[in-house]
């Protein structure tokens, strides 16, 4: 080969190393500019889900209870073991914790509850429903509790209460987040 097309040859070669070095380096740095970009960014707070608020007389709105959350369950009433299923004219032995003579359990229970200085209190309404089990009435609970209070500790206090041996289904509605 002559000097003149190895020459011209090695001119086309460096440019093109040249190019592809700068195009890898291009891709490389839009890499990690994108990367910056993603790490970088705050976390965005969560949403409140529910915000507890006291609207006085005149229209001023106060906020209440920072920390907090609600939790929502079911516990069996009075009128639940006309409902449960029955076996030879008994009820099953399974949903034998659910059946109460009076209401005076339902009231013990929230004495109990009440009793933790992380429950601020609760609300009960009689309901009517199904979920796992069969149709039925009970009474549905709304607690206000400080968030250092979970659905564990409500599951505890229920289980040990009640003698159930399911386990207890718990909605859990955060109040923590921004507004």
């Amino acid at each position: 080969m002559s000097k003149q097309s190895q020459k011209n040859e090695s001119a086309f070669a460096c440019p093109s190393t040249l190019c592809g070095a700068v195009c890898c380096l291009f891709v490389c740095a839009t890499i990690a500019f994108i990367a910056y970009l993603v790490v970088s960014q705050p976390p965005v707070p969560s949403r409140r889900l529910w915000t507890p608020v006291v609207v006085e007389t005149n229209g001023n709105q106060t906020t209440i209870l920072g920390e907090t959350r609600q939790l929502e369950f079911w516990t069996p009433s009075a009128r639940t073991k006309d409902y449960l299923h029955q076996e030879g004219g008994e009820v099953s032995t399974s949903e034998q914790w659910q059946v109460i003579p009076n209401d005076d359990a339902v009231l013990q229970f929230g004495t109990l509850l009440r009793s933790n200085v992380n429950v601020l209190g609760y609300r009960r309404v009689e309901v009517w429903g199904q979920g796992r089990t069969a149709f039925k009435t009970g009474w549905w609970w709304t607690m206000n509790v400080f968030t250092n209070y979970s659905g564990v500790d409500l599951a505890h206090d229920y289980q040990s209460f009640w003698k159930a041996s399911q386990p207890l289904f718990v909605e859990v509605i955060d109040n923590r987040g921004s507004e």
